[in-house]
């Protein structure tokens, strides 16, 4: 990746999440001067040509001295009811301010007709950013293989179990590293994909059955996957004290892989804008294997 003009700086929201991060990563690699913003600066990681700044973009009267000097953003927040009104007033500033180019993190249900709500919070903050009259892109990556490491390494560490509602369904799940590394190559070059939209996945369509036994070779131990019926995961999320709204968000995207919609989603964008290979759930499994032992 070639390197940014020292005075720009790109600004990266939700700087510590899963994406957010490796974002960060990728463009520190390239020499870009990146202003990371986060609420708890106890999570920052030092990394070169990185400044970490604490803020809170609830407060809409913060935003405007966070993005002081930016010419680029990535746009991402929190999954939350008022997530629309978070990212719209970062359009709004920086409109305001003259930012040049906004990269934003959403989802393949961002639609008109969304019917979930995530994609239909995600399909108004597109359409804000598409009139916005900045140069923009819009990343809908599949799900994330990072997610993993939450409820299923809890329940492999404990029973080497998985549990879901999808069934035999398939995914195209992407690692969030090459999320990052795209936004990252996006920002660093100029490029004929300003203004679109851009669906990411791994380069393989996975079951969960398959997840398992890639993390039993990373660990060395088997590892069952239990497919559970709709009914059955509600009332284990629940118990587990997952909110109801991100209850049915997660019924929602297992019974679309569990009918197949998943397999519509398989892309070769990140090798396409990367001209890397994306990682695969293989090498997802080894380089992340302690969260599972």
């Amino acid at each position: 990746m070639k390197e940014l003009d020292e005075q720009v700086i790109v600004t990266v929201f939700a700087s510590t999440g899963k994406v957010g991060r490796e974002v960060l990563k990728y463009l520190s690699d390239a020499g870009v001067h990146c202003r990371a913003i986060t609420r708890d600066i106890s999570k920052a990681k030092e990394l070169p040509f990185v400044e970490w700044v604490k803020g809170d973009i609830n407060n809409k009267n913060e935003i405007a001295s966070l993005l002081s000097g930016t010419q680029k953003i990535f746009l991402n927040s929190g999954v939350s009811e008022n997530m629309v009104e978070i990212q719209n007033n970062i359009i709004d500033a920086a409109q305001e301010i003259g930012i040049n180019h906004i990269i934003k993190l959403s989802t393949p249900s961002a639609r008109a007709d969304a019917k979930d709500s995530v994609g239909a919070w995600h399909w108004q903050i597109q359409k804000s950013l598409e009139e916005s009259g900045i140069d923009w892109n819009v990343l809908q990556p599949q799900s994330f293989m990072q997610n993993w490491l939450g409820d299923f390494a809890k329940t492999i560490r404990s029973e080497r179990k998985i549990y879901s509602s999808a069934g035999e369904g398939k995914r195209a799940f992407i690692d969030t590293r090459d999320i990052g590394k795209v936004a990252a190559r996006l920002f660093t070059s100029s490029s004929d994909n300003i203004n679109q939209i851009i669906q990411l996945s791994g380069a393989q369509l996975v079951s969960y059955y398959q997840f398992a036994d890639a993390i039993s070779d990373a660990i060395g131990e088997q590892v069952t996957y239990i497919s559970q019926t709709p009914g059955e995961s509600s009332v284990r999320l629940r118990n587990n004290g997952v909110p109801d709204f991100l209850v049915n968000i997660t019924l929602a995207i297992d019974n679309n892989q569990r009918i197949g919609m998943g397999e519509k989603m398989l892309t070769n964008n990140v090798k396409l804008i990367t001209e890397d290979i994306p990682f695969s759930i293989h090498d997802f499994a080894a380089f992340y294997s302690k969260a599972f032992k």
